[in-house]
């Protein structure tokens, strides 16, 4: 049977998809098994955007990836510490995304600071959804952090309280770039409607960060949007692995320097025996064990559970000692 349609058949098809609302004639010799069309041809089932952006190569993001899996480590700790409740911050997810698109897929209400991240020339965006943001303010205040009903907008002073949280997460965010480049934070502006938003023509390529937070009474999101122009000063910076860069044996000196400083514990192995577990269970206090060795047999220091040194027990004082005589070959 021939699988490849003819030009005809393909015609035919395409006047299919196209007739809205009769059904169209196939030629006999022409018809194939097909699937029946939906009623209603018009319905979108999702939308592909054919013009995503990819300036990120998959080197780079998952450098950029790994810098925001850092920060996300730091945000828990950071966020516990804060509001006094161990909390959990995940890193979700990195895209290169349109911003138009990113505003499209703010998840509704949140609360959006407009921020300066010098020496990014563009501001970035840094959303928290209003029911984590509420609840921690709730916290930070005294309360438990449950919270039944969040407002739509936030007063000046519910945010000056919010900022005791935001800014500390922010130095996190920094603090996780500092291996490429020194940011400096400022907040501009503090609002609740996503329309006024609108900070960077709609078509701008941006990197957007997820982060997802739970504790025992708060959940929520927060989201970085930096525009895409702002990397691009360290964009060559991003896909390079910091171990990669070292040259081999450059960091034997330290390495040297601070295995040798590890304290290890040692025993001084005087003999085995080999008991019966009857008579181990009838030992009492008095009783003599004899070892496998003799007065005078050299006694041995196992590292790791492998013998090292021989040598012979003495005295130093009223403390007992070890005297090595010789190093084990192992």
């Amino acid at each position: 049977m021939n699988e490849i349609l003819s030009n005809e058949e393909i015609d035919t098809l395409l006047q299919m998809f196209r007739t809205e609302g009769s059904a169209a004639t196939v030629e006999p010799e022409m018809a194939r098994p097909s699937l029946p069309l939906p009623a209603d041809t018009d319905r979108v089932i999702s939308t592909i955007d054919l013009l995503k952006p990819n300036r990120l190569a998959r080197e780079q993001l998952r450098g950029l990836e790994r810098y925001f899996e850092s920060a996300a480590k730091m945000l828990s700790a950071t966020i516990s510490d804060k509001l006094r409740l161990d909390t959990r911050c995940d890193c979700v997810a990195v895209e290169q995304l349109r911003f138009q698109t990113w505003l499209d897929q703010l998840p509704g209400p949140v609360a959006i600071y407009v921020v300066k991240l010098e020496p990014f020339r563009l501001p970035a965006l840094l959303t928290a959804s209003t029911s984590l943001l509420y609840g921690a303010v709730d916290r930070i205040l005294g309360g438990s952090g449950k919270v039944t009903k969040v407002p739509k907008d936030f007063t000046a002073a519910e945010y000056t309280v919010a900022d005791a949280l935001m800014g500390p997460c922010l130095d996190r965010i920094c603090e996780s770039f500092a291996e490429v480049i020194k940011l400096r934070w400022s907040i501009e502006n503090r609002f609740c409607n996503p329309s006024a938003a609108q900070i960077l023509p709609s078509q701008d390529v941006v990197i957007s960060s997820y982060f997802q937070a739970s504790g025992e009474t708060l959940i929520g999101d927060v989201r970085l949007v930096i525009p895409f122009v702002s990397l691009e000063s360290i964009i060559e910076k991003l896909g390079q692995d910091a171990m990669i860069r070292v040259e081999p044996g450059a960091a034997r000196a330290t390495m040297a320097k601070t295995i040798r400083a590890v304290p290890l514990d040692l025993a001084v192995r005087l003999g085995e025996a080999r008991l019966p577990l009857r008579q181990l269970l009838e030992l009492q206090a008095g009783d003599v064990v004899p070892l496998d060795v003799r007065l005078g047999d050299p006694a041995v220091i196992p590292v790791q559970g492998k013998p090292k040194f021989a040598g012979h027990v003495g005295r130093i004082g009223n403390r007992l000692a070890f005297q090595v005589a010789d190093v084990m070959a192992n």
